[in-house]
């Protein structure tokens, strides 16, 4: 598990970083790493934080709601100018800037637009971050991080606009990498219809013409990994948006339903096996330094295995989930084929038939072994 910075506060200095790791390693039953905030006003602590050992850096191109600030200080920039700031120095360390890409100018003044007209339903969200609002925060990127010297990764990508520019720059030889997501691989906006606030994530889930070209940049190599974007935020949390959806937090849980999901797509023909250990596994310890530590079935390597039946037919049961958030899941009832039975790290069971049996504290912290 890579850790996100998104907490109160947020990990905006090495202290934070530090807590965050001593409070995890009492606790984990695998893995784990943690990311660093990088934003505007901690450009100063961000050499700190790589030599505390983060994984990476994330960065939200979007400014947060002003109740939220303290949960978002530190790992959003304000403008162009302090994101090429951010790239700078996040590239002294040689980790990857993972960056939300979506352009807060257009998305502040959709929202503004779409207030004034009264809309408080839930599309009323997907229409205030539309694709292009993406496409013109990723053109940024790509230009920004290659003046900078950065190591760019998009991070949940979710648009034709963004396949389409990600490919370009990879054959320019640009050094960028992009993952995408679970939700923006099988379900449309229309789900916001019945799901209301628990479907509201950012980027927002989008028409099935994005979903195939997701599909397309996955299976031809532009899209170089699936990360779950897992966001448990609780059943009260979302409830604020029936009313008015601008008040429900975003973001779904996905750690528990994103393995048997891609699975049911290799049983579907949509993806391979062996793409699937590459994007789930093998590229992502690649992308973040831990390769062949991590993501490797070689000898020096640690005995890390996720068993499946791929035959095994079962449905998504939120009773039996795990995540505080198993109430909000978007996928409760849904049929899929292909399960995962066992898990092992380091060589040691901690997962059997769905129940986790390892022990809190047997999980590991993990360094990048190498930029």
């Amino acid at each position: 598990v890579f850790e996100m910075p998104i907490c109160t506060p947020a990990v905006s200095s090495a202290d934070i970083f530090k807590r965050r790791r001593s409070i995890l390693e009492k606790r984990a039953v695998v893995d784990f790493a943690l990311y660093g905030g990088a934003g505007t006003h901690n450009i100063d602590k961000i050499l700190d934080i790589a030599d505390a050992g983060a994984i990476g850096f994330k960065t939200f191109m979007t400014t947060p709601l002003k109740e939220r600030e303290k949960e978002f200080e530190g790992i959003f920039v304000t403008d162009d100018g302090s994101l090429f700031q951010v790239l700078e120095t996040v590239a002294k360390t040689k980790l990857p800037s993972c960056i939300h890409a979506e352009n807060n100018a257009v998305i502040q003044h959709m929202i503004e637009r779409l207030r004034k007209a009264g809309r408080k339903d839930p599309m009323a969200h997907v229409e205030s971050r539309p694709s292009f609002a993406e496409a013109v925060a990723i053109s940024t990127v790509i230009t920004l991080s290659e003046a900078a010297g950065a190591r760019a990764h998009i991070v949940h990508m979710s648009t034709r606009e963004g396949v389409q520019l990600i490919k370009s720059a990879k054959a320019s030889g640009k050094a960028i990498t992009v993952e995408t997501c679970p939700q923006y691989l099988t379900l449309t906006a229309e789900v916001m219809k019945k799901m209301g606030p628990y479907a509201k994530i950012n980027p927002p889930l989008r028409s099935m013409e994005h979903i195939e070209a997701l599909w397309r940049g996955l299976n031809d190599g532009t899209i170089d990994i699936v990360a779950s974007d897992h966001a448990p935020y609780t059943k009260e949390e979302k409830d604020l948006g029936w009313n008015d959806i601008w008040r429900a937090f975003s973001g779904a849980p996905q750690v528990e339903t994103m393995l048997p999901l891609l699975l049911t797509k290799v049983n579907e023909g949509k993806l391979s096996l062996n793409k699937l250990t590459k994007i789930t596994s093998e590229s992502v310890a690649k992308i973040f330094g831990v390769y062949p530590k991590k993501g490797a079935i070689h000898v020096g390597s640690d005995a890390d295995f996720v068993v499946v039946d791929l035959k095994k037919v079962q449905k998504i049961s939120a009773e039996k989930m795990y995540s505080k958030a198993k109430d909000i899941t978007l996928y409760d009832g849904w049929r899929v084929r292909g399960v995962p039975i066992m898990t092992l790290v380091r060589g040691t069971l901690v997962m059997k038939d769905g129940e986790v049996i390892g022990k809190p504290g047997y999980g590991d912290f993990i360094r990048p072994l190498k930029a």
